[in-house]
Order: structure tokens, then sequence, then C-alpha cells
């Protein structure tokens, strides 16, 4: 056994992939290459002119290139097969003398992105019981392909140059959905030491989420005007205030779901026939929350506008009564404060939980009288088509129908 033995292989942007594949091919005198995708032919042409035997074996169909098959299928070295849709190999065989010596198997495909650009994870090995085994499993492979026809190439030409017109529209698109969804967004190493009482937000969501996919059918039949988050906020004070009082969690079972969907239908009958808190809730939303901390009004916020948005929090409405709350918070914090801060936790592109960590541990956002009830309050009357309102009504509520995230 050689020094190579096994070695994993990554890709960076950088040519290190490429020039291993260079270093085996120098050794080797003929190549067999087994790739879904195949559109590079750098390396190929190369090989050919070094006069090295090369079959390859693709997958004929988008994102295959026909004009990089059409360059390399017809030179006098170069076997060309194909295999369909359900082909998804990916290994390249280096032979001496029939014999293979190494071999590169992973998630590279044979095109410009698996070898230089994307982030790609590949084995070189050259353990002669594995290299017999992919040897073999190349070979079954080819016996069960299709030699390319010329007939066959110009027939592929229609559906690649559809793909490609398509897949440049949605490139473009893709781009802009990636920028914006990770512009200004830290990775997990970058990240502060995120509080428990944060964390503790992801997992809600979560539990957030299934009632809200249970139930958003009838919401949006009883309320098509009203985001989900909203209604289902108000059928937390059902749940706990008016349906159960302080009864403890309710045993779901197995028919979770259909109790969760029946319970709500009762919610909806309740709500309509009392004065209909939840529109009132979607107007608060949309004439307080969502007008005043807009993106493009939040930088003129005001403190009388601090002290509206605080007083109509769920957790700021009683405080602000008894102790006036709404404007000691408008009064020891500057407004400029308010302002970063609110238009850090509502549009920064950090994930959620960070933002809410920031608010309620970091100096630099921190607000004096601004609780983690508030904070996790304050995102979901701004946007409820996008996050849920928590606070401990809700955190109750969704204990007693059966879920754990605490």
């Amino acid at each position: 056994m050689s020094d190579i033995n096994y070695k994993i292989l990554t890709n960076d942007g950088s040519k290190c992939f490429e020039e291993i594949l260079i270093s085996l091919s120098e050794k080797a005198d003929s190549i067999k290459l087994a790739t879904a995708f195949f559109s590079d032919t750098k390396l190929i042409n190369q090989w050919n002119r070094d006069n090295k035997k090369i079959n390859l074996l693709v997958s004929l169909r988008p994102p295959t290139n026909y004009y990089s098959l059409n360059s390399i299928y017809n030179k006098e070295k170069v076997s060309v097969q194909f295999l369909g849709k359900d082909f998804h190999s990916k290994f390249f065989i280096f032979y001496i003398e029939n014999q293979p010596f190494a071999c590169i198997m992973g998630s590279s495909n044979f095109t410009a992105g698996g070898i230089y650009n994307n982030i790609e994870t590949n084995v070189l090995l050259d353990d002669q019981k594995y290299l017999k085994e992919v040897d073999r499993e190349f070979s079954k492979l080819w016996d069960n392909s299709h030699k390319l026809q010329p007939s066959d190439l110009e027939a592929y030409k229609i559906i690649f140059d559809q793909f490609q017109r398509k897949a440049e529209k949605e490139k473009e698109q893709y781009e802009e959905f990636e920028r914006k969804l990770l512009s200004g967004r830290s990775t997990k190493s970058r990240k502060v030491r995120i509080c428990r009482q944060a964390k503790e937000h992801y997992r809600f969501w979560i539990a957030v989420n299934e009632i809200r996919d249970i139930v958003s059918e009838v919401s949006k039949e009883e309320y098509p005007d009203i985001p989900v988050y909203l209604v289902i906020d108000h059928f937390w004070h059902w749940v706990k205030v008016i349906w159960t009082g302080n009864r403890i969690q309710l045993i779901m079972g197995s028919n979770k779901a259909l109790k969760i969907k029946k319970l709500f239908k009762e919610y909806c009958d309740w709500d309509k026939s009392d004065r209909s808190y939840t529109q009132e809730m979607a107007e608060n939303s949309e004439t307080i929350f969502s007008f005043l901390l807009s993106e493009n009004r939040i930088e003129n916020l005001t403190e009388d506008d601090a002290q509206k948005i605080f007083s109509n929090l769920h957790s700021g409405a009683m405080r602000t009564k008894r102790f006036d709350a709404a404007k000691k918070f408008a009064t020891k914090n500057s407004i400029e404060q308010i302002r970063t801060s609110f238009k850090y936790l509502l549009y920064s592109n950090e994930e959620l939980e960070l933002r809410i960590h920031n608010l309620y541990a970091n100096p630099e956002y921190k607000l004096t009288e601004f609780s983690l009830s508030g904070i996790q309050e304050l995102i979901g009357w701004v946007m409820p088509e996008k996050y849920p309102i928590r606070n401990e009504k809700a955190n109750d509520a969704v204990e007693i129908l059966g879920y754990n995230f605490r």
C-alpha cells in the first residue's frame, strides 16, 4: 500500500482539487470517470492531448452540458456513454496498464463547480481491495449504459438550451435570495454564547408553527384578512383563561392534531360571540406597531411613539397602568437608543435568537424597562406574517396543548 491510503479532499475555491486530479493523471495511462453531471472539458482535453484513454459515463440530463459533450465525444481516445435520470454517482478511477491505483469518490461532479468552486467533500483512496470493488462497480454501470450517438446529442441540445434559458433566470433569482438571506448574518463560529432564554424562543417558535399548521385552514376561513399568528395569540388567552383555567397540561395522545383543531374552532365561535378581540389585535398591529416601526419610519420614532408602543404590548399594558412604565421606558432610554435597538431587533439579518439575546443581555442593545416578554412580543406585533408573539401566557398555553420547549 502506498502513502496515499485514505485522504479527505475538500474544495474551497482554490486549485487544490484540480492539482490532485492532474497529479494522479500524470501517473495514469487511462482514466474512468463516472459523474452525474458533466460540463468542464479543460482536463479531458489535456488528457486527450497526453494520449490517455478516457471512459466518461454521464447522466444525459441537465445540467450536463450539451456543448461540452459535443466538443469531446468524438475524440479518438474518449468514449462517452450515458445513463438516465437515476444516475447520480461521482467517482474517478486512475489506471496504469489496466490496473487501478487510485480513486476519488465523493460529492464532486465533473463540472467547474465540482472541481473548482463549490464546497465539496471527497475521499482519495488507494487500498487495492476497495479499488477492485470500485472498478467492478464502474464496469457494471458501463455495461448497463448506452453509447452516446450524434442523434442523441442533437435531441438533447433542445432540452439543454431550454434548461439553460430557464436556469439563467433562476440563477439571478437565487443569487438575490441568497444575498438577502446571508447579508450581515453571523456564522456559528462568530456568534456569542446565547442565553438560555433566547434559545428557548427558537424551540417555542417551532412548537407554535406546528400548531399554526394544524389550525391555519380554519383560521383563514374564520379570519381571512388576519395573519394566523395574530389569531392564535388570542387563542392562547382562551386556552389558558377561558377553557382550562389553571388545569394541568392536556394529554393530547395520538389525535393531538384533531383535538387542537376542534379546540381552535370552539375558540373562534367564542371569540366571535364576544367582542372579537382578534380583530382589534389586527388593527393594533397594523396601525400602531407595523406603522410606527416600519423600516422607512423607525428613524423618526418619537418619545410619544415609544410610549404608545410600550403601553400596547401585552407585557407593557398592565405595568403602564400600575407603574407608569411606558413613561419610564421612554425617559430612561434615549430615543436614539430605542431607535437603534428596535431597528436591530426588527430589521437585522442576524438569527432571531441572537437578536433577542442582544436586547436582553448585551449592553449595546439592552433597553431599561424593556422585558424579555416585551422583546419577544414586539417582533410578532410588527411582523405578524413572519413571527409569533411570545409571552408567559403563550408559553403556558403551548405547554397545555402538549408541547415541551423549555
